[in-house]
């Protein structure tokens, strides 16, 4: 999912309509820092966390043991429309980095080697190529056998088989067609292994070896036939045990007969299946822990993001420690095991327990000692212990996960210390953060850094490291002040949207803050041409929203100037009645209600959480309203549209729309009455049939 954070990006005043959401849940909102201890759906860093999800922890980690990453996916961009952090992430968000969509994303029941028809179009390709290697076939053998498969449908109907028997009179022949039919009977439902069984001694190669297979493979289909309930769960007492059993000598057989066959990789996941299937967690561990530490990619039958989905949804978690488990399953039950869940720290793994899987981490010293070091950071909140743990590195080659994961932690740690190298340490990882999400990590890093000493002008400086656009932008529209919303608006140099978005926000929060004489003046920097915005809710999805400061006020129901006379009018009177009941009417018309309440309010511990550096108190719409209401000089005309105006925030379901503090019902129920008894005649009282 792409997520959804309760800033000025995701609701209201720089909406781009709904969030596109890229991991699992709808209404995710991760804090916007560099890790946390706490687990979320879409809070995952690139360091190894608690709080990331465990899939992405045990994708680090295999990934490392396999010696690298691949190239991820490139990502489109659209420059126009509003930027998403790109840390943290969700486990979706991971996945299409590496992977394109699947139709079956869950890795569990019935998925891969587990079902009858997945091996069909590379099964029929295998058999093509074998017909093609085969020298003895005679005559018009080799097409009538190949049309004879390319004419096989799966699932079959019952009792089907190919589109006719093929011909054939060699030796060589026949064994092909025997495996047709075979193959026939499989795709048909028929799981007899025996057929595959007979032909495990022919002398055609490739026949041989593909039925030594199949005996397995149908084994494990038969094995699991009465072994899922009506909704697809597992049930394991109504597997056949026994069949199971059958599988997993048969396939280890083929394995040891073809250590390196055409289906070794298959024929391992096939393994891990019927560990599953036979509830054998152990075993299954150990297979998923040959699986880690096997550095021949063509054996593997899944890469690290389809393995930890598997592992996450099929082994259990007590088996992660069990004896035996592979030390990158150990670390991943640990990180899990240090999440904070709430206040009530007793359920969390101890230092001591850490200390006392250090023989399990023999060979992997570091990554042991790094789960110590995150121990002291993320559960004892004692950042002096990591130094102590991690010395400090500078790194002269691309980074796998556990060593960015020591050397980042360490610049937190430092950072939390308030050490004056913490900054240099975060810099100097820059250069070999070459792995998926580890620069932009380290952006958010230092760009927290950098705001928490108050010197977020730095982010933006020509030299700086931050270049995540929605970093810069959640420091513009939260942080920053007036001076530096000018530069970023006025640089030639900073992207087209930097620079509107560094205008708008300028612009908005002069005008919502009572900063009128300066708000004319920067309104001259608005661009000669501006598109219309496209709705009033899609502030910057298109760059679009800078038109609204060019509003030409309103004629019908209450009469308003254009918003630069409205705000010259203000300039001149903060308290001119007229001219504060237009701004409203600027506001509630351009879709600007309840953004301060909703959109500016970011928890003091992520990027954007300090406090604000632009002068001046924002007025709600309804102190507006309350002000006139309150005003006994007011006009009868002006009073009486801040009784209606007031009244109708809560319209229709008596929530405020308007911001500022909610009013009792009696309140909205005495500016009713008070609208139809002292101005009865007035349009508004008129107008107005409720209170709510």
């Amino acid at each position: 999912m792409r997520i959804l954070i309760a800033t000025l990006l995701a609701l209201g005043v720089l909406s781009a309509g709904s969030p596109a959401l890229a991991s699992s849940d709808m209404g995710c909102e991760p804090r916007l820092v560099p890790v946390s201890a706490s687990f979320s759906d879409c809070a995952s860093s690139a360091l190894l966390a608690p709080g990331n999800d465990t899939r992405v922890n045990l994708a680090w980690l295999m990934m490392d043991a396999h010696g690298g990453r691949r190239p991820p996916a490139a990502q489109p961009t659209d420059p126009a429309q509003r930027p998403m952090p790109s840390v943290p992430f969700g486990w979706m968000d991971l996945r299409l980095r590496f992977l394109p969509p699947k139709d079956d994303d869950t890795g569990v029941w019935s998925s891969g080697e587990g079902t009858t028809c997945v091996s069909n179009a590379q099964g029929e390709k295998d058999f093509l190529d074998a017909l093609q290697a085969e020298r003895k076939l005679a005559g018009n053998e080799r097409e009538a056998l190949a049309a004879s498969r390319k004419a096989m449908a799966c699932p079959l109907g019952e009792g089907a088989s190919t589109s006719g028997e093929p011909s054939v009179s060699s030796d060589a022949g026949r064994a092909f067609a025997d495996y047709l039919r075979a193959t026939a009977a499989f795709y048909a439902g028929n799981h007899d292994p025996v057929p595959f069984q007979t032909l495990s001694t022919s002398k055609q190669p490739w026949v041989r070896e593909a039925s030594r297979y199949m005996v397995g493979r149908a084994w494990a289909l038969v094995g699991q036939t009465s072994g899922f309930g009506t909704y697809g769960e597992l049930e394991h007492e109504r597997m056949d045990k026994a069949a199971l059993a059958k599988a997993r000598s048969a396939l280890e057989a083929y394995l040891k007969a073809y250590p390196k066959g055409r289906y070794a990789a298959s024929a391992h996941g096939l393994i891990r299946r019927v560990h599953w299937l036979a509830g054998d967690t152990d075993a299954l561990a150990a297979a998923y822990g040959w699986q880690i530490d096997q550095q021949d990619a063509s054996l593997r039958n899944a890469d690290e993001i389809d393995l930890a989905q598997e592992i996450d949804a099929k082994l259990a978690t007590d088996a992660y420690l069990s004896k035996g488990a592979h030390p990158v399953l150990v670390a991943v039950e640990v990180l899990r095991r240090m999440r904070k869940t709430g206040d009530d720290d007793s359920g969390r793994i101890t230092r001591k327990d850490i200390e006392a899987l250090r023989p399990r981490f023999k060979g992997r010293e570091v990554l042991h000692g790094y789960l110590l070091a995150a121990h002291a950071y993320f559960v004892d909140s004692a950042p002096h212990r990591v130094l102590e743990l991690i010395p400090a590195e500078t790194p002269s080659r691309p980074m796998d996960t556990v060593a960015f994961s020591r050397q980042t932690l360490r610049a937190l740690a430092l950072d939390a210390l308030k050490d004056k190298d913490a900054r240099a340490a975060l810099t100097a990882l820059f250069p070999q953060a070459q792995g998926v999400y580890q620069r932009q990590t380290l952006e958010l890093a230092l760009a927290m850094h950098d705001e928490r000493n108050g010197d977020i002008a730095r982010v933006f400086a020509a030299d700086s490291l931050v270049l995540d656009p929605a970093l810069r932008e959640q420091l513009l529209i939260h942080v920053a002040g007036p001076d530096l919303l000018r530069a970023r608006a006025d640089d030639p140099k900073a992207s087209k949207r930097e620079r509107a978005l560094a205008l708008y926000v300028l612009l908005y929060k002069q005008l919502t803050r009572g900063r009128y004489s300066e708000f004319l003046k920067d309104l001259k920097r608005l661009p000669s041409k501006i598109d219309t915005a496209s709705g009033s809710y899609d502030k910057l999805g298109e760059l679009t929203a800078l038109s609204d400061f060019r509003w030409q006020g309103t004629r019908e129901g209450y009469a308003c100037p254009s918003l630069q006379q409205i705000a010259t009018t203000l300039a001149a009177d903060p308290k001119a009645r007229k001219a504060s009941l237009c701004l409203g009417d600027f506001l509630r018309l351009n879709g600007y209600d309840r953004v301060e309440t909703w959109s500016f309010a970011v928890r003091g511990d992520e990027l954007g959480g300090t406090p604000g550096q632009f002068p001046g108190r924002f007025l709600p719409r309804q102190g507006i309203y309350q002000a006139i209401i309150d005003d006994a000089a007011a006009p009868a005309e002006e009073r009486a549209y801040a009784l209606f105006r007031a009244v109708n925030c809560y319209a229709p379901a008596g929530y405020n729309d308007c911001g500022g503090e909610d009013v009792p019902v009696a309140t909205r129920k005495a500016w009713f009455n008070q609208l139809k008894a002292r101005y009865p005649q007035s349009t508004w009282a008129q107008q107005l049939r409720y209170y709510w």
